[in-house]
This record gives structure tokens, sequence and C-alpha cells, in this order.
């Protein structure tokens, strides 16, 4: 893995522990699952391999589980050309072990971090909590990775902080009360539902429960810095305003480095 990866790791998060699981580790399943119940047991049995089958496999898994779309699945094949390793990390924070797999770029420019799927129980909790038709790209996602991000942050929010961004989002817009525009049309805010937080600019990508610009739901993103919403009636700039016409669109922009809109 590149050296962005181990110092993140050994230095910049302060993890009490790290284990990087290798092929020629004595550590038993047994032993990982009783730590960590939620790490799938497919992730041990893929420490287990070089990193070279490590990066195909999870290639396969990805394009498998994904609904297909030509252009996203083209840039997906993009993404794992460009890495080195695919490795099984298990940290150790607060006296709770955590599993992810983390994405090395062979440039060593970047790296991304993909927490455990999500249980098909929180899911189901999550969907009668939300009742809303969430896209199915994007169900298939949390079923790779329950949590996804680059660098240091977890920026695709679990199912199980959905709620919290929700709630914290409409508690600005009441605060504030402003009208929330996409261009010139009125948005109700309830329709709004963040998956993708940036933290430190209070700012989310939402689907955009209004919006069916294709055969699912779109999503916007709600710039916190100056509370505009993507204008979703400039179809030549959906993209660099942050307007998706599938959840997969927006991952690829994301896979390959898009700035966030302003």
């Amino acid at each position: 893995m590149n050296a962005l990866v181990r110092r993140f790791l050994y230095e910049d998060a302060n993890f009490e522990e790290v284990l990087i699981l290798l092929e020629s580790d004595a550590k038993k399943w047994s032993e990982i699952e009783r730590i960590i119940p939620e790490m799938p047991k497919g992730w041990f049995e893929l420490s287990r391999v070089p990193s070279e089958d490590r990066i195909e496999f999870v290639r396969a898994y990805w394009q498998g589980r994904l609904p297909f779309q030509p252009k996203a699945h083209a840039a997906i094949n993009r993404f794992f050309a460009s890495l080195d390793d695919v490795g099984v990390v298990l940290t150790k924070e607060k006296g709770k072990w955590t599993a992810q797999l983390i994405y090395s770029l062979m440039d060593h420019s970047s790296f991304f971090r993909g927490l455990p799927p999500v249980s098909e129980k929180d899911l189901a909790d999550f969907r009668n909590e939300l009742n809303v038709p969430f896209p199915n790209d994007w169900t298939s996602f949390v079923r790779i990775h329950n949590g996804f991000g680059k660098l240091s942050e977890i920026e695709l929010l679990p199912v199980q902080e959905i709620p919290e961004s929700k709630r914290r989002l409409m508690e600005s817009f009441a605060r504030h009360g402003k009208t929330v525009k996409s261009g010139q049309t009125i948005v109700d805010p309830s329709s709004l539902f963040p998956f993708y937080e940036v933290t430190e600019l209070s700012s989310f990508q939402c689907f955009y429960a209004d919006w069916y610009p294709g055969n699912e739901m779109g999503n916007v993103y709600f710039s916190g810095m100056d509370e505009s919403l993507s204008d979703i009636t400039r179809i030549e700039e959906w993209g660099e305003n942050g307007a998706f016409l599938t959840f997969l669109d927006w991952l690829v922009s994301y896979l390959e480095g898009m700035e966030v809109a302003p």
C-alpha cells in the first residue's frame, strides 16, 4: 500500500492498534470474528491471496453487485486499474476494533476506505424509518460498503447515520428560514435525503425525492456555505454544479477526483 496509507494508519489517525492482514499472517478467522462480528468472512479470505488477486476479486465483486451502466462500469474498471493494492485492515480506536478495505492508488496520490457492508436487518430498519424508495444502485453499493470515503474521512454515510444527518439538515433550514431553490424552482427541504456529507463545510450530496431525471431518484449538492442547491434546470451543467442523474454517476465522479461543487 502507498505511503499515504501508511502515514494515515500509523501517524495521522492515532489508532490504538493497526493490523494489516496479509497472506503470510497466522491470524485465524475465529479470532477476528470474535472481535469484529460485522466483518465478512470473504474479507478474511481476500487477505489470504496476493495483492494483484485482491484487486481483481474486489473489482469483479463491485461489477457483479452494481447495476450495469456501461460508462460507470468502464470508469470502475479504470479505478481498479489505478490501484496497487486493496488491503484488509483492522484498526482499534477507543477500545473498539473496526475492519475496512483500503484502496491504495499506485501513483501515491490518494486512497479510499470502505467499511463492512450493511446488514439486511439494518437496511430494512432504515427503509422502514424513512419510507423512501432509495435508488437501487445506492442500495447495491451499501451492500458492498456501508460507509466509504477518500483519505481520512468516511463521507459517504453509513445508513445508520443518514437519519441524523437529515435531522441536522432540516434544523439548518429551519434556523435560517431561507427558501430553498434549485434555479428558480422552490424545493421542499423535506424531499432532500443526504447520503454524503462534507463535514467541515456543512454540505451534503442529497437524493432529491421530487426529481426523477431517469428511472430513479436523482441527486443534488447542497452547499452549507451559501445555502444553495444544484440547479437542475441547467442540464449542460449538471456534473459541474453537483447534480447527477444516478448515484453511480456521482460515485464515478467521486472516484475520479472531481472537486465538490462550491
